[in-house]
């Protein structure tokens, strides 16, 4: 089961991370039932877990907070310099014993995004651990890739974070997958989740991403 937002189309300049501006392409971004299909669906997750459906015209970020060194701001959201996308497509699936999370966003924009995963990566040097706070909390994040066979066009991280003044850990995934003007972002946490379970889960997300655009 998917999310289904539809934003109104802007093309906004890109700046990448090291400050360069990039050409700007044009492309067609996916049709709203091209950027369904890329996402995964129920069936796609073992037995027991579940989804559900809410609508936003208007996708945009919520805080952010204040990053420590600032550019990991970048390192961590990286489409939040692109601008709001032509068409946005959001998945939510859920297991509530153990809890687990998983949240896919499927962005599409009228420029080629190109600039995501080399932002990303080359963030990675500098950003391997940083500091965000964030209401009242500072989260202190490590940061490793991990590896996706077989998946081109795309990078796939390992978050893990302390906060300061609570003895749990948090772990967070994330990986993102470019295609022309579109972006897969995939997100998932829970007690379940392992690099090898996120993984395949990634590979899964790059074939119906593929499946979609071709």
């Amino acid at each position: 089961m998917v999310v289904l937002l539809v934003a109104t189309a802007c093309s906004p300049q890109t700046v990448t991370a090291d400050g360069n501006t990039p050409p700007s392409t044009p492309v067609a971004p996916l049709a709203v039932g091209q950027a369904m299909k890329a996402a995964l669906l129920v069936s796609d997750f073992p037995k027991g877990w579940d989804g559900g459906v809410a609508t936003d015209p208007r996708p945009a970020p919520g805080s952010r907070g204040q990053y420590d060194p600032p550019e990991c701001l970048v390192f961590r959201h990286p489409t939040d310099i692109l601008g709001e996308p032509a068409t946005a497509v959001r998945g939510q699936y859920f297991t509530r014993e153990p809890l687990q999370s998983v949240t896919e966003f499927v962005w599409s924009w009228p420029t080629r995004a190109d600039s995501v995963v080399p932002d990303v990566t080359s963030g990675l040097a500098k950003c391997t651990k940083y500091t965000m706070a964030i209401n009242h909390e500072t989260y202190r994040w490590a940061a490793k890739r991990l590896p996706v066979r077989g998946v081109a066009d795309g990078i796939a991280l390992r978050f893990d974070a302390s906060i300061d003044g609570d003895s749990s850990d948090v772990v967070l995934y994330v990986a993102y997958l470019v295609r022309g003007g579109t972006v897969l972002d995939l997100e998932a946490s829970g007690e379940r989740i392992t690099d090898a379970v996120f993984t395949q889960l990634v590979s899964k997300a790059a074939a119906r991403l593929n499946a979609a655009v071709d």
